[in-house]
């Protein structure tokens, strides 16, 4: 059993509303300059898409901070909160994770869902007998991989998210249906 699945982390339930979630946008890796920026290390897909954000969340704190000034450098923002004026003052939050709101995200595409809806579906066949339940999400260049843990327990079982192989995603229902792919030998 692979560690630091995604299902064993404190993410949120697929079926919590939209306006509830936060959403992580990246780490906070150190500061930058001598106004208290922060150089947040970015993993999300729309880093351009922050630049309409007006408030972020810290670490495990409820209360959002404004946003006073975002730009990037290579794979980084560097990012002005109100309340962190000094570099001092930035190098408490190093190692915090940052996020958004879920309604600040940019708005899904059809059939566009966020990692977190994805975790812990069942995942059956065409025929509807049951896969096993996806686990975690390993993101590769090409297609990003599903991991489905099997109901007897044996080795994970990879899916790439793939239109040819998962053919239907309704986390409303709790499951995605696949297409295991066939290997000729």
């Amino acid at each position: 059993m692979r560690p630091n699945r995604l299902i064993e982390s404190a993410g949120p339930d697929p079926a919590t509303p939209l306006a509830e979630v936060r959403l992580a946008v990246g780490t906070i890796v150190g500061t930058h300059g001598i106004r208290g920026e922060l150089k947040v290390l970015l993993t999300t897909d729309d880093p351009e898409h922050l630049k309409a954000v007006k408030r972020v969340y810290v670490g495990e704190e409820q209360t959002p901070r404004r946003v006073i000034g975002i730009r990037f450098h290579d794979r980084y923002a560097l990012v002005r909160l109100k309340g962190v004026p000094t570099p001092e003052a930035g190098k408490e939050f190093r190692g915090q994770p940052v996020r958004i709101a879920g309604t600040d995200a940019r708005p899904l595409e059809p059939g566009e869902f966020y990692l977190y809806q994805l975790i812990g579906l069942d995942a059956v066949d065409e025929s509807g007998q049951p896969l096993g339940v996806v686990t975690d999400i390993m993101e590769t260049g090409a297609n990003d991989v599903l991991v489905v843990a099997p109901p007897d327990g044996g080795k994970d079982q990879l899916f790439p998210n793939h239109p040819d192989v998962v053919l239907d995603v309704n986390p409303e229902e709790g499951r995605l249906v696949i297409r295991p792919l066939v290997y000729l030998e």
